[in-house]
């Protein structure tokens, strides 16, 4: 019973390394891979440069609003200092 058992483990265990190898030759292979695809592509001083700004852009509806809400504030300003003339 426990020959049969210290084997099972042992064959769990040879599977299981056999499965870490092929992992870590497959990961050397994406590495040189994406390795060789850097090299490839063009090269560009900006390709370096990242934005790291965040953009908060409004939707388009909103600003359809904001350009008359505006508008509409630029007219009444002039027509208050009219007035106070």
């Amino acid at each position: 019973m426990a020959e049969a058992f210290l084997e099972e483990q042992l064959k769990r265990m040879r599977e299981m390394s056999e499965q870490m190898s092929r992992v870590r030759n497959k990961a050397a292979e994406l590495s040189y891979e994406m390795a060789r695809d850097r090299e490839l592509q063009p090269k560009d001083p900006l390709n370096e440069v990242r934005d790291l700004r965040t953009y908060h852009s409004p939707r388009p509806e909103q600003r359809k609003e904001r350009s008359d809400d505006h508008a509409g504030r630029a007219r009444r300003s002039t027509r208050r200092s009219s007035r106070r003339r």
